[in-house]
């Protein structure tokens, strides 16, 4: 019996581990194959030391997705996690002419050379937070002193790796990109979401759901239902790039 199965590899967002998407496997079923891709210093690598810089963390984490890359594949990645999910989809397509079936971005713009305020993640604990408060990004933990002891040196070298990121604009994606908001994100306007245009040459499609910045925790029903119907009812065929550069 053939294998129509999707692979959709999900990529954690600041602080936190891909472990957040463990419960996704059962929800979704044989056909979407969950596979939370964990970065160091949380999760499964507690005891590594998390990265500062974009390139050795891409190319960590490229290499994971490459030796996993076993059947048609997807990649989903909220706020930090959609910078990652797009290199990827980008490094894949450079480096192996690989096309993802779908890149699913939520909680992030188009990533960039970053505003200054990225530079938060040097502050005192406290100031660090009072300013992701007020943006209502503070990620699940931080404020908990148990757990804030591992979450926050996460957070703050997710946060060096946004604030020295730059992307290539030559990565135009061949696959179609759906990208994804709260509609009371304070962080990321519809706007922001609709300027992933100029990151692919297939379509785009925004959506939006109820609730804030998190919706991978507060609009998780409307999250699988959108990765169900699309990985469960498309052909799903390896594909290669046209080179067209």
């Amino acid at each position: 019996m053939s294998d129509y199965s999707v692979r959709l590899f999900c990529l954690p967002f600041e602080g936190v581990s891909a472990g957040v998407y463990l419960p996704w496997s059962d929800l979704l079923g044989p056909a979407v194959v969950v596979t939370p891709v964990e970065l160091p210093g949380r999760g499964r690598h507690p005891r590594t030391r998390p990265y500062e810089r974009p390139e050795p963390l891409l190319a960590e984490i490229t290499q994971f997705v490459c030796r996993m890359r076993d059947r048609p594949f997807a990649l989903y990645g909220h706020g930090f996690g959609a910078l990652l999910a797009y290199e990827i989809a980008a490094r894949l397509e450079w480096e192996h002419d690989a096309v993802a079936e779908r890149l699913y971005v939520s909680g992030a713009g188009v990533p960039h050379r970053p505003a200054p305020d990225q530079a938060i993640g040097r502050l005192p604990d406290a100031e660090l937070l009072r300013r992701l408060g007020e943006r209502g990004r503070i990620p699940p933990g931080a404020q908990d002193p148990r757990r804030a002891v591992r979450v926050l040196p996460a957070l703050r070298a997710d946060l060096a790796v946004l604030a020295a990121y730059q992307r290539d604009p030559r990565h135009v994606l061949h696959c179609p990109v759906t990208a994804m908001g709260g509609v009371d994100d304070r962080s990321v306007t519809r706007a922001d979401l609709a300027g992933w245009r100029r990151c692919t040459r297939r379509a785009l499609r925004v959506r939006t759901f109820p609730g804030g910045h998190y919706v991978p925790l507060t609009a998780r029903a409307e999250l699988l239902e959108t990765f169900s119907w699309d990985l469960m009812h498309q052909q799903t065929a390896p594909r290669t790039v046209a080179r067209a550069y």
